[in-house]
């Protein structure tokens, strides 16, 4: 077990060290795929959508939480503590406490508390994670209220901010046979008229706010995603999704989460078959 929590405290310093330190997060993204993120790496997470792959996850992983010019609800993290930590074989969980600066809202500070499961694979590399982050409603409405004390208002003004943000990073970076919408006009009167701002669980869904956490990404690779910002939603930002679809999705196939041999509390073993 110390071994792991060794590896969890490292990766969150690593990540943590990264977003204090680089302005070219593209740069140190590639040399992160080569040692933490497995090849058939696989991610989900809960009010978003599953992420394949380590070079995605990386960016999504880190580019998210870069800083940025953009209108993001998403802030920077500026320290952790981990509360709760246990391991078995190749399977960790967590809760910590990220302490996040969020400029978008006023330079808000606001402790976030993210559980997550991970396991790795044979070269000490995590090959999966499933994450939530704890009471993300309420955080947004907490938002919300940094940018003004009536609801309504501050969700017409976040809508506003974000919408701008997006169809302006979509006349920078979507160009060519990566255009989603004719003119910067086309891409504000559609988001504006025809997509809802979203609700704190639909960061997967066909919504503002899934478009505002892809649009961060156009930088990277924009023959990827600049159709998640587009009125299809590009697979990401699609109301194809249910509540019993979610809880009974079936998505990992890497190793199982239960440990093949668990041990129990009066110092007997059990074999649990997966």
């Amino acid at each position: 077990m110390r071994m792991f929590l060794g590896i969890f405290i490292g990766i969150s310093h690593g990540f943590l060290k990264h977003q204090r330190s680089y302005t070219q997060p593209i740069e140190e993204a590639r040399s992160i795929n080569s040692t933490i993120f497995s090849a058939n790496f696989q991610g989900r997470v809960s009010d978003s959508r599953t992420f394949d792959g380590a070079r995605l996850n990386t960016e999504y992983i880190f580019g998210v939480f870069t800083p940025s010019s953009t209108f993001s609800l998403f802030g920077q993290p500026t320290s952790y503590e981990i509360l709760h930590f246990t391991a078995n074989q190749n399977i960790a969980s967590s809760t910590t406490r990220v302490d996040f600066s969020i400029a978008s809202f006023h330079n808000t500070s606001v402790p976030v508390l993210i559980d997550i499961w991970m396991t790795w694979d044979e070269e000490k590399r995590i090959n999966q994670y499933d994450v939530m982050f704890r009471w993300w409603g309420f955080l947004l409405d907490e938002l919300l209220k940094s940018i003004h004390e009536d609801k309504e208002v501050a969700e017409r003004l976040v809508l506003q901010e974000l919408v701008t943000s997006i169809c302006d990073t979509h006349t920078t970076h979507c160009t060519r046979s990566n255009v989603q919408y004719p003119s910067r006009d086309a891409c504000m009167s559609f988001l504006l008229g025809e997509v809802r701002l979203g609700h704190s669980w639909e960061f997967g869904m066909n919504t503002v706010m899934c478009r505002g956490l892809h649009h961060v990404m156009l930088k990277f690779r924009p023959d990827v995603h600049c159709s998640h910002i587009g009125k299809t939603g590009g697979g990401m930002c699609e109301d194809d999704q249910t509540y019993v679809g979610k809880v009974t999705e079936s998505y990992f196939t890497n190793p199982p989460w239960i440990p093949g041999d668990v041990p129990r509390i009066d110092g007997q073993r059990f074999c649990m078959k997966t």
